[in-house]
């Protein structure tokens, strides 16, 4: 909801270059609202401490310059924001897979044979 701030403060960056109207609806509408909700989620489930005004969230969001469904949109961000979140507060990867993976790092562009 404009003027009402999510708490923790969250840093929105879009990763995309906002290539033509549609794509800048769905980044600044859907997947800004997905980001919100999903922290949103994450107080609920716990994730978030309940005093979080001294922490501060960036959310790195891509959205595809071909998207055109606000609902996937808006749901992938939910659901991936709420996802990270748990990941952070369950302290999951532990430390011997997070230096495993560092070393030998990977993602979809990246080495994927």
């Amino acid at each position: 909801k404009p003027g009402v701030p999510i708490l923790p403060f969250t840093l929105f960056v879009n990763k995309a270059a906002i290539e033509n109207d549609t794509h800048g609806s769905l980044t600044w509408g859907a997947a800004q609202a997905g980001v919100a909700a999903g922290v949103g989620q994450a107080h609920i489930d716990g994730h978030i401490p309940t005093v979080s005004e001294s922490y501060v969230l960036i959310a790195a969001v891509w959205v595809n310059p071909a998207a055109n469904d606000e609902e996937a949109v808006f749901a992938n961000n939910r659901d991936a924001t709420l996802s990270a979140l748990a990941m952070a507060r369950s302290s999951a990867p532990d430390m011997d897979a997070a230096i495993t993976a560092m070393l030998q790092p990977e993602n979809p562009y990246f080495r994927q044979g």
